[in-house]
């Protein structure tokens, strides 16, 4: 009886948790959502973030009795900078950032290539060069280009897998593919606009790079709903501490790493997926801290309930720059894995010294 009555308390804590911290974030960004979607255009939540931004969605949705149609894209930076491993187009984004290690390494990290395939593709010199990316550019496209035929071959069986499971959720018939993620620079609605030669449209919670785009050949437009053209560093604090949402906004999966025809049903697809952190382990925990939020975004629909960016600005700060804010019970859970980068697993809270 004790413990039934401590999980009742428990379980009210994490949705109490998740309707005052998360509930507005999700009740903003979907209302503005609803305000911009084209009426007979889908909408594609981009995993792993839009896990929850499509459920937030539908929630608000129902609560305001509308409809639009909205798909779950699979999809991960990683995993698309290997698929165009060898179209220059996608350098811009793959080969951009602070990189010092080996050739091997940088193809382990940052493109998801195994050992095997870094063996097959490369020569052992060529794998065992030490790579600074700051101003080794150049040679590492050239690596790469040296290698282009072998390249195509082996990612040519992922790449029609990956373009036939887009197909089945109607990505390739869309005219302009509209995007739906956190934020911020816009990277894979870029590396997907290069994949399929398609314009597209990001809708974020914060966009970096706000505005019309054009990117190799195709037109990018990005925007951002609570605050635009800020990056990283620039004091702006929900975007410099966004991995306390990142880390809750996720799917039960770790990271999206590769896909591949089913070998009993060829018209279905076996999906592999990274490693999982705190909150995707403990996953029964996150979805009580999100039944609160997807709660308020229902009742906030429902009841015409609306934030300005400067409340939701305030709320957020609340929450990212004060202390022991955030419950004890949910603490363990605000982790996020940042293997693109080479930072492993991160803790939020420890991470901003909130703890």
């Amino acid at each position: 009886m004790a413990n039934s009555a401590m999980s009742v308390v428990n379980q009210a804590q994490y949705s109490n948790f998740g309707s005052t911290f998360l509930g507005p974030v999700l009740s903003f960004f979907s209302e503005k959502l609803l305000l911009n979607q084209p009426q007979d255009t889908p909408i594609y939540f981009l995993a792993r973030e839009g896990y929850w931004l499509q459920r937030a969605y539908n929630q608000y949705l129902h609560g305001a009795g509308k409809q639009r149609n909205s798909y779950y894209l699979l999809a991960s930076r990683a995993f698309l900078f290997k698929l165009l491993l060898s179209d220059e187009r996608s350098y811009m984004f793959s080969l951009k950032g602070d990189f010092c290690g080996s050739f091997y390494s940088l193809m382990r990290t940052r493109f998801l290539l195994s050992d095997a395939e870094i063996t097959t593709l490369f020569t052992e010199q060529v794998f065992n060069s030490q790579i600074d990316l700051s101003k080794d550019k150049n040679k590492v496209v050239a690596m790469l280009s040296a290698s282009r035929d072998k390249i195509d071959l082996l990612l040519a069986p992922i790449k029609c897998a990956y373009l036939a499971y887009l197909e089945s959720i109607e990505v390739t018939s869309q005219s302009t593919l509209h995007l739906v993620d956190l934020g911020y620079s816009g990277t894979i609605q870029s590396l997907l606009g290069i994949l399929l030669n398609k314009n597209t449209h990001g809708y974020y919670l914060i966009s970096s790079n706000p505005g019309s785009h054009k990117i190799a050949g195709t037109s990018a437009f990005m925007q951002g709903y609570l605050k635009e053209g800020v990056k990283i560093g620039d004091g702006y604090l929900p975007l410099d501490r966004s991995m306390f949402l990142e880390s809750l906004l996720t799917a039960p999966n770790g990271q999206f790493r590769d896909i591949k025809f089913n070998t009993l049903n060829p018209n279905s697809f076996d999906m592999y997926y990274g490693r999982k952190v705190a909150s995707q382990r403990y996953f029964y925990l996150l979805e009580q801290v999100m039944a609160g939020a997807l709660s308020l975004c229902g009742h906030n629909a429902q009841y015409a309930i609306s934030f300005t960016p400067n409340e939701l600005e305030a709320l957020l700060e609340s929450y990212l720059a004060k202390p022991n804010m955030i419950p004890h019970a949910v603490r363990h859970i605000f982790d996020i894995d940042d293997d693109v980068a080479g930072n492993g697993t991160v803790n939020a809270i420890q991470f901003f010294g909130l703890g």
